[in-house]
């Protein structure tokens, strides 16, 4: 095995680690085999009764980076992560990932958890996965909190196309502002890259990353992931998968239970959930609750309010039955 190989998987060790030192009662990992020869890797914290599966976002990404928001919430509900197929722990060819077949996976997850119906949060990407799931498997959806969540993605009205446009510039403006220079100036990494160290380089790389994720950009120590922990192969290929245009709305508005979607006033995918709120105007299941200054991650911005936030919607979830 190559030393970068043993490299990234020795990083990942440790960041789960210090990462699973926030939740309770760890259970043990287990690998879920899919019908086309991949293997998901899937870990199961917390110590409550009712099942909550997450999704991560970032496709090729993995778990690790989402433990935080979960802290205290590990103590009411059984919380399993998995890593999407193509991730470092979740080894697939590259010909066998797309969008639906991480649909498949996730029904195959259903199936394996003994569960009847899925309460899924996702994050980013990982909402895409959700919203599709839903409406491929109306039937085995109970609850759906969407963090950071992505958009429809239409041909859109001249509204629309304002609010596109102006949410454009918004996001390049946040994540190109002064605060990101100003914290790399502290740091004392505003200079030429070529002349940074290793260590500094990592540590000028991941203040820029925290610029695109967070408000408060000197919780950039916070963030977790990133370049060993990602597989940029599967990324695009699911990326390449995707249609053109898709509007999951009318799926989220048939459902009987009550959707969740926590965004960021700052969030780049969709600031302040505008779009989203467009797109769902009058839809009555459909919840939206947005995080002031917060981005992205707004879980590392506001995680007092996200936490809250969450328990109010798993709760909706777990109190509806149909």
């Amino acid at each position: 095995m190559r030393i970068e190989a043993l490299t990234a998987i020795f990083l990942l060790q440790a960041l789960l680690g210090s990462a699973v030192a926030q939740l309770a009662g760890r259970q043990p990992e287990w690998y879920l085999p899919t019908a086309d020869h991949c293997t998901l890797f899937v870990q199961e914290y917390g110590t409550g009764v009712e099942s909550v599966v997450v999704l991560h976002g970032g496709f090729g990404a993995e778990h690790s980076y989402l433990l935080g928001a979960f802290e205290g919430i590990d103590k009411k509900y059984r919380l399993v992560f998995y890593d999407q197929r193509g991730s470092l722990r979740s080894p697939c060819p590259i010909e066998k990932i797309s969008l639906q077949k991480h649909v498949e996976d996730l029904e195959e997850l259903r199936k394996a958890l003994g569960q009847k119906k899925l309460t899924i949060v996702a994050h980013s990407m990982g909402t895409l996965l959700g919203m599709d799931y839903l409406h491929s498997y109306p039937d085995h959806v109970r609850g759906l909190v969407l963090m950071g969540a992505m958009p429809p993605k239409t041909a859109v009205s001249e509204e629309e196309k304002r609010l596109w446009e102006s949410q454009d510039v918004e996001s390049k403006s946040f994540i190109h502002r002064k605060e990101i220079e100003a914290e790399l100036q502290r740091e004392g990494l505003n200079k030429d890259q070529s002349s940074l160290s290793p260590q500094e380089a990592t540590e000028a790389w991941r203040i820029r990353f925290a610029g695109v994720n967070l408000y408060h950009v000197d919780k950039w120590r916070e963030m977790q992931g990133g370049k060993a922990f990602y597989n940029a192969d599967a990324g695009k290929a699911a990326n390449a998968s995707l249609p053109k245009v898709y509007d999951f709305v009318p799926d989220l508005k048939a459902h009987p239970c009550p959707i969740w979607i926590i965004d960021g006033d700052h969030d780049y995918v969709d600031p302040g959930a505008k779009k989203f709120a467009l797109a769902s105007e009058g839809v009555s299941n459909i919840h939206i609750q947005v995080i002031k200054k917060a981005s992205h991650v707004s879980w590392i911005d506001a995680p007092e309010e996200v936490r809250a936030t969450l328990f109010k919607g798993l709760a909706d979830s777990m109190s509806c039955s149909f």
